[in-house]
C-alpha cells in the first residue's frame, strides 16, 4: 500500500498527473501582455491564436505551437467544453482538431464535437 501511494505521490509531483503546475497562470478573456508559456512580457506585434473564446497573445510562434499541443499546461481554470458550454472539462478526455487539443467533460461531448468540429468552433468565432 505504501509503494503505491509513494508512486501516486511521485506522479502527481512530476508534474504528469496535473496539467497544471504554478508556474502557469488564468488566460483572461483579454491579453495580459505576458505569454502564457515562457510568462515573457509582450512587446510590439505579437502572434495570437483564438482558442475557444479567448485571443491569446505569445512571444513567438514557438509558443502558439506549444500551446495549441498542450493548452491544459497553460490555463489554471475554466477549460471548456464547447458541446455544453460549461467550463468543467476534464483534461483526460481530448480530441485533436486542425492541430489544436481541445477537451471535453466525458465521451458524448467529445463525440459530438468529432461528429462535426466546425459547428462548435463557428460558434465561438461570433
Amino acid at each position: 500500500m505504501i509503494i503505491i501511494a509513494s508512486f501516486i505521490f511521485a506522479y502527481i509531483l512530476s508534474g504528469t498527473g496535473s496539467p497544471i503546475s504554478k508556474e502557469h497562470f488564468d488566460i483572461p478573456s483579454d491579453t495580459t501582455g505576458v505569454c502564457p508559456v515562457t510568462g515573457d512580457k509582450l512587446s510590439g506585434e505579437s502572434p495570437s491564436f483564438r482558442y475557444i473564446d479567448k485571443e491569446i497573445s505569445f512571444c513567438n510562434d514557438g509558443c502558439v505551437m506549444a500551446f495549441k499541443k498542450e493548452p491544459a499546461k497553460y490555463i489554471n481554470s475554466g477549460l471548456k467544453c464547447m458541446p455544453c458550454n460549461e467550463d468543467d472539462s476534464n483534461h483526460n478526455i481530448s480530441a485533436v482538431h486542425d492541430g489544436v487539443k481541445y477537451y471535453f467533460c466525458g465521451k458524448g461531448c467529445k463525440s459530438k464535437f468529432e461528429a462535426d468540429a466546425e459547428k462548435y468552433l463557428n460558434e465561438y468565432k461570433k
